[in-house]
Parts: C-alpha cells; sequence; structure tokens
C-alpha cells in the first residue's frame, strides 16, 4: 500500500467522511480526495493532526512497522 491507500483505510476504519475530515482540518474535501489518490501530500503538522482526529499512528500510515 502507499500513503494515500493507508490514510483512506485509517479514516474509514475510524468512521469519517471525507467531507467531516475536512472540516475540522479547515481545509476542503477535495484535498482529503487529492491526498488518497496520492496527487498531493499533507504538510507534517496537517498530518499530525490527522493522526490524532482519525486515532492512528504514523508509523500505521507511513508503513514504518
Amino acid at each position: 500500500m502507499n500513503f494515500g491507500e493507508n490514510l483512506k483505510k485509517a479514516r474509514k476504519a475510524a468512521g469519517i467522511r471525507q467531507e467531516d475530515l475536512a472540516k475540522e482540518l479547515g481545509v476542503y474535501a477535495k484535498d482529503i480526495s487529492r491526498w488518497e489518490t496520492g496527487d498531493r501530500t499533507p504538510s507534517a503538522v496537517t498530518f499530525g493532526k490527522i493522526c490524532q482526529i482519525l486515532g492512528a499512528s504514523a508509523d500505521e500510515i507511513l508503513e514504518l512497522k
């Protein structure tokens, strides 16, 4: 898997829609979609917030373990 697929998997496991995650982060839903398709990546600060919101570790999403 890649970052985008892992992000999508973590988001779905948390039961959060793209629109809801975007609202929590203060970004557009299209940004979430772009991250999940691999077109773009979030900043490090935003990535940290994503992990907190989804209750997922960075290691899981980045496949470090």
